[in-house]
């Protein structure tokens, strides 16, 4: 099962929403390592014969090193923006997943206390502190 959103504060908040979800209906399928992840690149980079897909502004820069003067950078700000025909072009043997596991010490009741109780500033933060924020700088 894998959970794809955009790479923004909405899109954190959706993902924590469906994993919640399935801690709550379907735990074992985290326990079991069946869910995971999909990481959506933020940046095209490209000139007429390479393209870059770039997860990372550090990766977007060295793409534009290997393509030299006036490549093409598109900065994707959602799922929505990114054409199915493009959207296969990541998704195939370079395909970047990072599994949803539980820590020995973690325990379903007090995950869901946490993502679905009434602490919304402390989950607020969570969802700020963990988000990767690239610059859009082109």
């Amino acid at each position: 099962m894998v959970i794809a959103t955009d790479a923004d504060v909405d899109g954190m908040h959706i993902r924590l929403l469906l994993i919640t979800f399935f801690l709550q209906f379907f735990p074992d399928l985290i326990r079991n390592k069946h869910l995971y992840i999909l990481q959506t690149p933020l940046f095209r980079v490209r000139n007429k014969k390479k393209t870059f897909y770039c997860y990372s502004d550090e990766e977007r820069i060295s793409a534009i090193k290997s393509l030299g003067q006036n490549p093409e950078i598109t900065r994707f700000k959602g799922l929505g923006e990114i054409s199915p025909g493009e959207f296969k072009n990541f998704i195939g043997d370079s395909i970047r997943l990072d599994p949803v596991i539980f820590r020995k010490e973690d325990r379903i009741s007090q995950l869901l206390e946490f993502y679905m109780g009434k602490n919304t500033p402390d989950r607020q933060n969570f969802i700020i502190d963990n988000l990767r924020v690239e610059e859009d700088v082109a």
